[in-house]
């Protein structure tokens, strides 16, 4: 009698345990309470599109993420402190082509870079190396010096179109900037890169042409 009161209390210790810590936590689980309803793409034939209610896989066709102490969670690939995710599109746009970008984007503290016409997928915005880099925070964007201010708190939808007549950005369907920006490397990779903790992405899409 005692044996089997000893195994039922073990019992209920291991169910208390793990309502308390969510379940089972794997190296995809990310530190965050909660996050914005991630919702769902809808895109044609003609775009590269990833949700990020599973994980890109290393064959991926269109993306490739690479990085440490990312994981997926309620739709979102998210970063934890001290880590970082590294996603790029495996297309090169060249300097006479027309290419957009779009993804939503969430960050709880920390930003996102976004790289157009980089020498490759690893260039980092400080390797000064050719390209353009836009740097994304919760409420601005920061581009060429300046910086233009976006809905804070919040989940926005980013889209940038880019050509050889230069880009512009939008935020949930505006126009936020324009540029004359050309590429002036031959064209070449197009990423996002997170910077601090608590950065999160989803519904990425990718199509040559606006």
């Amino acid at each position: 009698m005692k044996k089997r009161f000893i195994l039922i209390l073990l019992s209920v210790l291991l169910v208390l345990t793990g309502c308390k810590h969510g379940g089972d936590v794997t190296e995809t689980d990310t530190d965050i309470a909660s996050l914005p309803d991630a919702g769902e793409g809808s895109y044609g034939t003609e775009w590269a599109y990833a949700g990020m209610d599973g994980q890109i896989q290393a064959d991926d066709p269109d993306f490739s993420v690479t990085g440490r102490g990312f994981g997926y969670r309620d739709g979102w690939l998210g970063v934890k402190d001290g880590g970082y995710f590294d996603l790029a599109c495996n297309y090169e746009p060249g300097p006479e082509e027309r290419f957009t970008l779009e993804f939503d984007f969430y960050s709880g503290g920390g930003a996102l870079w976004l790289g157009m016409w980089l020498y490759g997928k690893d260039s980092l915005p400080d390797d000064g190396m050719d390209g353009c880099w836009l740097k994304l925070s919760d409420g601005a964007i920061g581009y060429g010096g300046g910086t233009f201010a976006t809905v804070s708190g919040k989940a926005v939808k980013i889209k940038a179109e880019a050509g050889p007549d230069g880009i512009s950005v939008f935020t949930d369907g505006d126009v936020l900037f324009s540029s004359d920006h050309k590429p002036d490397n031959g064209g070449g990779a197009v990423k996002l890169r997170s910077d601090g903790p608590d950065v999160y992405i989803t519904n990425i899409a990718f199509r040559y042409g606006y």
